[in-house]
């Protein structure tokens, strides 16, 4: 008989105590979220029609789907954007719902990826438009502008659209809320407003008027205005987000960004809820029973580098996403200390349910799975992995690494555990743990930043041309 390895029964142990604590009282685990069957929201991003051999391979995609499946994940987080569906009229969206509904998994969709996307809603919708423009006054022409009443009609229509095609398809994710079965698409991924190089948007000219008037409304008193940003106004009509000097999104501390960048970037982070909002009030004029999840790339208070170059050119708060009713926000570690925890209390506190994506890197250990497994029980309401098998920054991807795919297996396996009070009670000696192969340090590496936003491009065509179906631009747009 082949011995336990010490870092099993550590790893057991560790469960052991973490259980009977819960089971104590002594921590608290909040209410999950539910599938139709019963299950905890278990979710991994995917990305089947990017790259081969998954784009042009069926038999990849459901390879994968099985071992996702064995890794104790139900849900799939895709990019169904506008402009996946636009391309080969609906085929690779039809395709996944297929692949993952004969493997009875479920689709969670992100439906617009930030403020990209601008050409695709124009085409799919028929309506014009306004481009949003740079901090160089320089107009960038997949971006659109949140204040703009058309995209707002045509992002609402497309998703309206896209119900109207999935909403009865066993494969799009429901959950359990208030007694009732819900549908639930991702109304936005990675919420923001920056341009495909990363830097802030929108500085037109229209963006900007609001802007003086909010500042007008909100300090009444244009002295109180330039003794907290240190400038000299002699109008509130002098303001300019434009003028570098003052807001300086180059700043070199993060921490410390000038007064005047902070209150445009909560400014920015309103105009993004506002649009999220009337988006939302309009598809349930269709749809009124689908809930909404936003996405964000970080927590919103995490101290990490990356996570505030984000923070401020994306507008990445708490504000932007706040009539979501689900929030899934990628963590850069432990969540269930210090600011981000008080963060995250608040919002659910609020009302909002929190799902919160781990990562595994090269010197993660089952320790480390136990421990995301009890921060996301004690914080949130879902567990999700980011991510299956991107290429473009494969520092996270699984696809290829059975050990990091156990690590994943025994992440869910705990929480599931944690959340469920029958399991509780089951026999904790018998439960597996993965016999790691990788280094034992806790410490995973810096984080990532997110790469530079390009609208989402569907793959060169390379599959079967699929049978024709009615234009995507069939269904007139919502009134």
């Amino acid at each position: 008989m082949n011995p336990i390895p010490a870092r099993a029964v550590f790893c057991l142990l560790l469960v052991c105590v973490m259980i009977s604590a819960v089971c104590a009282g002594s921590i608290g685990v909040r209410d999950p979220l539910k599938l139709s069957d019963d299950q905890t929201l278990r979710a991994i991003y995917y990305f089947p029609h990017w790259w081969d051999p998954w784009k042009t391979d069926d038999a990849a995609v459901t390879a994968d789907l099985q071992k996702m499946k064995e890794a104790g994940f139900n849900t799939l987080c895709l990019d169904h954007e506008v402009s996946q569906a636009v391309d080969r009229e609906w085929y690779w969206l039809d395709r996944e719902y297929k692949l993952a509904g004969q493997e009875k998994m479920c689709i969670l969709p992100w439906l617009q990826l930030q403020a990209v996307d601008r050409i695709g809603l124009m085409k799919f919708s028929h309506l014009q438009l306004k481009q949003a423009v740079n901090q160089d006054k320089q107009p960038e022409e997949d971006c659109i502008v949140y204040r703009d009443g058309e995209f707002r009609r045509a992002l609402a229509h497309y998703i309206a659209v896209y119900l109207d095609r999935y909403a009865n398809d066993p494969a799009l994710l429901r959950i359990k809320d208030k007694g009732k079965l819900r549908p639930v698409v991702g109304l936005m991924v990675e919420t923001g407003w920056r341009s495909p190089d990363g830097l802030p948007l929108s500085f037109d000219e229209e963006t900007n008027a609001y802007f003086r008037r909010w500042m007008r409304a909100s300090h009444h008193d244009l002295n109180q205005l330039n003794s907290k940003w240190g400038t000299n106004y002699k109008s509130f009509d002098e303001i300019d987000p434009c003028d570098k000097s003052i807001f300086n999104y180059s700043f070199e501390d993060k921490y410390n960004m000038p007064a005047a960048v902070r209150e445009h970037v909560r400014f920015r982070a309103r105009l993004i809820n506002d649009a999220l909002k009337d988006v939302a009030k309009q598809v349930r004029k269709r749809h009124k029973d689908v809930l909404f999840v936003a996405e964000v790339a970080y927590p919103f208070s995490v101290d990490h580098p990356d996570a505030n170059v984000y923070r401020w050119n994306s507008a990445n708060e708490y504000k932007a996403v706040e009539s979501a009713d689900i929030i899934f926000i990628r963590t850069v570690g432990l969540t269930s200390s210090g600011a981000v925890a008080k963060e995250q209390e608040l919002m659910t506190l609020g009302g909002k349910r929190l799902v919160l994506a781990y990562r595994f890197f090269g010197d993660s250990t089952p320790q480390r799975a136990v421990a995301f497994a009890l921060d996301c029980a004690s914080s949130a309401n879902g567990l999700a992995y980011y991510n299956w098998n991107e290429t473009a920054d494969a520092s996270s991807a699984i696809y290829d690494k059975p050990d990091r795919q156990a690590l994943a297996k025994l992440l869910g396996d705990t929480y599931d555990m944690l959340c469920d009070a029958d399991k509780r009670r089951l026999p904790w000696a018998a439960m597996p743990a993965p016999e790691s192969t990788v280094s034992p340090t806790e410490n995973a590496p810096a984080e990532v930043a997110p790469a530079p936003v390009a609208t989402p491009q569907p793959p060169a065509e390379s599959s079967p041309a699929a049978t024709p179906l009615p234009p995507v631009e069939a269904v007139p747009p919502v009134q």
